[in-house]
């Protein structure tokens, strides 16, 4: 997979651009020009990327789990990030409604639901299969996740999908 692109790489800059003024066109506005977060579902699957991303724009995806938990928490309930699709490019704007921080062990059901990763048992094997490779990948596989690792917990709402992949909003499939 690609390198995650700056907030002031061209297509970050014109991404926000049009995101800002779709916003605009609804009453709503950016705090700022620049995304708090620029990321990417699914590690290093370009295919795992686009799925999830297709997935958050349908609005079947609707929450995200992040482990170990960033420090310091660099955005907050109400900031926005840039959704990634498998090739790197800017996918779709997110709006951050929710965040909580808890152990792995006491992720609610629901949550575990919003983030369409199956049941309940797979999100949570999946999660540990990918935090484990994610710690193997950055040369730290002496640093275990667990039942007690506390995760950060995030809700969002899709609020702008880029123009060529606004059909799977309608429900297309590709």
């Amino acid at each position: 997979m690609e390198s995650t692109p700056s907030a002031t790489h061209p297509s970050i800059v014109e991404f926000m651009s049009l995101a800002s003024a779709h916003l605009a066109s609804r009453n709503m506005s950016l705090d700022s020009s620049q995304p708090k977060d620029i990321f990417h579902f699914g590690g290093t699957s370009s295919q795992l990327a686009n799925d999830r991303l297709q997935l958050a724009i349908q609005g079947k995806k609707t929450a995200t789990t992040s482990w170990p938990v960033p420090n310091p928490l660099h955005w907050d309930v109400g900031d926005y990030s840039i959704i990634l699709d498998g090739n790197g490019e800017p996918g779709a704007l997110m709006q951050t409604t929710e965040l909580k921080i808890c152990k792995f062990k006491d992720v609610a059901d629901n949550f575990a639901l919003a983030e369409a990763e199956g049941s309940v048992d797979e999100y949570k094997q999946g999660h540990r299969e990918f935090y484990a490779e994610q710690r193997r990948r950055e040369g730290k596989p002496d640093e275990e996740f667990g039942e007690e690792s506390e995760v950060l917990c995030e809700r969002f709402v899709v609020v702008f999908v880029r123009e060529d992949l606004r059909r799977y909003a309608q429900g297309e499939q590709q």
